[in-house]
């Protein structure tokens, strides 16, 4: 997906304070899918963090599974006017860069086109 820039329309709070941060081939306990956006499963580090991580990067559907690529379920707080860039789109969720350079997610909701 080519990087874009988007303004944001709607605040996006953070919230989960600590979220679960994964190398590529960390294991992981593998919990339910979230019924809102399908796409993500719970899952439980073995620092005992916990987070959202999207199926596409778990190795199974088992209980116990590996990650395939380093990943990180940080949100990211901004308010309605900022301008980020997109770098990833997953189940409703963006990946997205502030002019200060910090990345989190957000929900494709909170923004608008420039």
């Amino acid at each position: 997906m080519p990087q874009r820039k988007v303004r944001i329309k709607i605040e996006h709070r953070i919230e989960y304070p600590d979220p679960l941060r994964v190398a590529a081939g960390e294991r992981v306990n593998v919990g339910h899918e979230d019924a809102e956006f399908p796409g993500w499963k719970w899952c439980k580090a073995s620092d005992g963090r916990e987070g959202w991580v999207p199926v596409e990067l778990l190795s199974n559907e088992g209980a116990e599974t590996t990650v395939l690529q380093d990943y990180s379920a940080r949100e990211l707080a901004v308010r309605p006017g900022e301008e980020v860039i997109v770098e990833e789109s997953r189940h409703e969720w963006l990946l997205v860069r502030n002019a200060l350079g910090e990345r989190g997610w957000i929900l494709a909701s909170s923004i608008e086109p420039l």
